[in-house]
């Protein structure tokens, strides 16, 4: 199992000794992602990291580590990604659902550490929702 961890870390105030803080949270979360996945599919799995350290907008996804990850998807390189919570991928919430999309298409689970594979289920009624509107 080839699992994308996604992270994506503002830099609030930006003070060179703030970043040492939030690298350490981004390890803590992505550990948090790393457990949750073993957890759901075992110790066999292979994790790739995905990490955006700064202060990209909400609404902009061209950021390094997304746009790899995302390659990665399309190339059929990843069985799953695992957030924190969706919002590190994006707080505008059609950029989250069309993510979802994405990775729906190329079959790639979508999951939080929050709240493992029932992120999904959520994720696919707010895209019905989304794609009727």
């Amino acid at each position: 199992m080839r699992i994308g961890i996604y992270n994506h870390q503002h830099l609030r105030g930006g003070c060179p000794g703030c970043s040492q803080v939030y690298v350490k949270g981004m390890i803590s979360d992505g550990m948090k992602c790393q457990n949750r996945a073993i957890g759901i599919y075992g110790a066999d799995c292979e994790f790739i990291n995905y990490t955006d350290l700064g202060d990209y907008p909400a609404d902009n996804l061209d950021r390094p580590g997304y746009q790899r990850m995302m390659r990665d998807v399309e190339n059929n390189k990843l069985d799953a990604i695992f957030v924190l919570t969706l919002d590190k991928i994006s707080s505008e919430v059609s950029l989250v659902l069309e993510t979802y999309k994405r990775c729906k298409e190329h079959h790639v689970a979508l999951l939080t550490a929050t709240d493992g594979k029932r992120a999904m289920d959520v994720l696919e009624k707010a895209l019905e929702q989304w794609e009727k509107n």
